[in-house]
């Protein structure tokens, strides 16, 4: 009887340590496929300008004729003044349908990262534009952001290859008022491009933003100019839609409800589950049919079952409908930086016809890494697993060991301080004289802490104690101190806090299904009458 216990406690640490080393080789195989990304940044060279900085510019932030920087120059003439077209009630859209938010124009793009530019030089690449304001919070702002579409002189779409982007005929240029470092969009970026290559991040330059007027080009301050959420060869590449299937590859987005997108009526919505809205930015809305619409929407909704199923059998397969790698690092990015605005909002996923559900690429990051206005983030805790989808993901131990065993990858290389902290210093050189112009330009914003400018971005203060303490902060180098201090108190708990969400966990869909357990049986069978035999000589 004892030699029966005995042969089965062992046949059961067999298979225990089979199962072990099929987890650890899976896992290996997924890490060695996410370090073979490649980001598609470079590095950015120091501006070593003598110059003043504010020399050509007037006190009605006029540039002159000599006006140069080490950044690319943006310049945008456009034909009239910008439409006012949307405005915000207690977070809700309210659109003027009867005005055409976009304008027409021109946008002219001189030189590259590499070296001085100057505003009489030859353009590198100019087009037509039609052109609006664009922004959910921040289109409010002083300062403001555009979505620009490039387009031929009859009007058609025009690709361009801008910055050497490669071609597209949507840009944004981002310059949120919010974020005074100028560098928390950029820093996430790059690093989610080292981590997960272009499917993860898109790509952005720094630039200049100059705007044509009568009285000359007027200043208007630093910004991103960067790719929008698009499908294309160098953006997310995925097949195109063709109008005769009635099943497509799609691009959606989780977010507010907006007049600008078709919303879908998914699962997760209409079952209470989820609050947010899923709208399809690819295909177009000129272009989606009601078949394609419906197909994506049930597809859509199919995953939702699955993943917030209650029967363990269903939920066990989630990973036959999602890329589990691309998930793994979203939810390790936006925790890392803290942009807990992710998950509900401007969370862009994509679909290739036949495969698997992609999470990405990140967006917006200017209220991350503690410059959320209404409340002090809290360092010591982690928030991204409340978030949809990935508060049911998280309820499955393999998961969990996925974000566990990934993060310590990256803490030890792409996350690391020395490498996070060195894009910080490298960007801030590159931005030196870039840095004194802009806040000179937005100076009434930047400096002013009384909160009593409506387009203003203002940090409210908090209690602490029985003490109010202020948040507002006019100084550049502090709120660079800032950050690299979120980032290293934040980035130290990490590891510590994942292990935790082991205690939430209801599954554990490491075998997860017969076939996988028939593989460990069969090899067990082989192995253990081989000990048994020697144990016996």
């Amino acid at each position: 009887m004892t030699d029966k216990k005995s042969t089965w406690f062992i046949i059961g640490l067999i298979c225990l340590v089979l199962l072990g080393l099929l987890g650890m080789m899976q896992r290996a195989l997924n890490t060695d496929k996410q370090q073979a990304q490649e980001g598609v940044y470079e590095t950015l060279p120091p501006d070593t300008g003598k110059e003043d900085p504010l020399l050509h510019i007037s006190e009605d932030f006029i540039v002159d004729e000599q006006f140069s920087s080490n950044l690319p120059i943006v310049i945008l003439t456009l034909d009239g003044e910008l439409a006012e077209y949307k405005r915000f009630v207690n977070s809700e859209e309210i659109v003027d349908e009867s005005v055409d938010p976009y304008i027409g124009g021109s946008i002219a793009v001189i030189g590259t990262t590499g070296g001085t530019n100057h505003l009489t030089d030859a353009p590198d690449a100019q087009s037509r534009i039609r052109i609006k304001k664009r922004g959910h919070t921040s289109i409010s702002f002083d300062k403001p952001q555009y979505l620009v579409k490039t387009i031929t002189d009859d009007e058609l779409e025009n690709p361009v290859d801008l910055l050497g982007m490669g071609e597209g005929d949507e840009w944004i240029l981002n310059g949120s008022l919010a974020d005074k470092s100028m560098i928390r969009n950029y820093l996430s970026y790059r690093i989610a491009s080292e981590i997960g290559g272009s499917a993860m991040s898109p790509d952005s330059k720094y630039c200049e933003v100059l705007l044509a007027t009568k009285e000359g080009y007027e200043y208007e301050g630093v910004y991103l100019l960067m790719e929008t959420i698009a499908r294309g060869e160098n953006r997310v590449n995925i097949d195109q839609f063709k109008q005769k299937n009635s099943y497509t590859s799609y691009i959606v987005r989780r977010d507010r409800f907006t007049n600008f997108d078709v919303m879908l009526d998914t699962y997760g919505r209409l079952s209470g589950i989820s609050q947010e809205w899923i709208g399809v930015k690819y295909p177009s809305e000129r272009r989606l049919t009601d078949e394609a619409k419906k197909f994506i929407e049930e597809d859509f909704s199919h995953i939702e079952r699955v993943i917030y199923s209650d029967n363990a059998d269903l939920f066990k397969v989630y990973d036959k409908y999602i890329d589990i790698d691309s998930f793994v690092d979203y939810y390790l990015i936006n925790e890392f930086f803290g942009n807990y605005d992710a998950g509900e909002h401007s969370t862009y996923m994509y679909k290739n016809s036949g495969g698997k559900l992609y999470i990405g690429p990140v967006w917006d990051f200017d209220q991350g890494m503690n410059n959320y206005f209404q409340d002090e983030m809290e360092v010591e805790t982690m928030a991204f697993q409340t978030k949809p989808f990935f508060e049911q993901l998280c309820k499955d131990e393999r998961f969990i060991t996925c974000l566990k065993e990934r993060y310590a990858v990256l803490r030890d290389g792409i996350l690391s301080e020395k490498h996070v902290f060195g894009i910080i210093d490298e960007a801030k050189a590159y931005l030196k004289s870039a840095q004194v112009r802009e806040w000179y330009r937005w100076a009434q914003d930047y400096e002013d802490g009384s909160f009593s400018r409506a387009g203003n971005y203002y940090l409210l203060d908090y209690e602490k104690d029985g003490v109010i303490i202020s948040r507002f902060n006019d100084k550049y180098e502090q709120e660079l101190y800032n950050i690299r201090t979120y980032l290293h108190k934040h980035g130290n708990i990490i590891q510590t806090e994942l292990t935790k969400l082991y205690d939430l966990a209801e599954y554990n869909t490491s075998i997860k299904n017969e076939n996988e357990l028939f593989l460990l049986i069969i090899m067990t069978l082989f192995l253990v009458p081989s000990f048994l035999i020697n144990r016996k000589g």
